[in-house]
């Protein structure tokens, strides 16, 4: 075949492949976009590392995931202890509790100090902590100052905290459950209550349950505010 016939039928099936993969490439990024979109501005994840259940310096990793469109801002984190009776048995039934309690009864923010803030009555005992230490991807940070998340982006936050051992003295049981504060005035403002670890005193001593799942802060939706996150 002639050369000059050859040529143009190689440069039109270039042509071809070349508005083919420029039609694939417009199709991936058109999804992409469109899965983009249609994920929710506010979506935080958060699970947690509790390395031992010691009730006198929990120490706790909390793994912040934002899937959302918009950034997320952490104002705050802490801790809270339920110390209650009877003694229950089984520790799940104790992790429970912090799926109870209603996020709006809590102390703010700025009423947290690493000493506690006290709640509730002789039925059932709780306090509020603010962390003695705090440390974002291993660098210290001042407990309270603000913590942006951009979208798609994910952080690791250490805190430290000591409790008031003294203060559940007599009590069966004691839960302790992460606390997150987030920015005021974003549909997820306002504060969210997680599960976290609890401790119950039984015969041969102390039992503990750490909760390792990875949960959904929805602060501003009725009903749990820290539920599992959907997978």
């Amino acid at each position: 075949m002639p050369r000059s016939i050859r040529q143009p039928r190689q440069t039109r099936r270039m042509r071809v492949w070349s508005l083919l993969a420029i039609a694939v490439l417009g199709a991936v990024a058109l999804t992409a976009l469109w899965v983009k979109e249609r994920r929710p501005a506010q979506d935080l994840r958060v699970s947690f590392r509790i390395p031992s259940a010691n009730p006198d310096n929990p120490a706790i990793t909390y793994l912040l995931q934002n899937n959302g469109r918009q950034a997320t801002v952490v104002r705050g984190v802490g801790l809270l202890e339920i110390a209650d009776n009877p003694p229950i048995i089984n520790d799940s039934d104790n992790v429970e509790l912090c799926d109870k309690v209603d996020a709006a009864s809590l102390k703010p923010l700025d009423q947290v100090t690493t000493q506690g803030a006290s709640l509730g009555d002789a039925a059932q005992r709780r306090e509020e902590y603010a962390p003695v230490s705090l440390s974002v991807a291993a660098v210290p940070r001042a407990s309270g100052a603000p913590i942006e998340i951009p979208s798609g982006q994910s952080i690791s936050l250490s805190a430290t905290y000591k409790t008031g051992t003294e203060q559940a003295k007599g009590y069966g049981n004691r839960v302790f459950c992460p606390i997150l504060w987030l920015t005021r005035g974003s549909r997820e403002g306002g504060v969210a209550v997680c599960q976290g670890f609890a401790m119950a005193a039984t015969n041969g001593g102390v039992s503990n349950t750490i909760v390792a799942r990875q949960f959904q802060v929805r602060p501003a939706a009725a009903g749990k505010s820290c539920p599992v996150a959907p997978q």
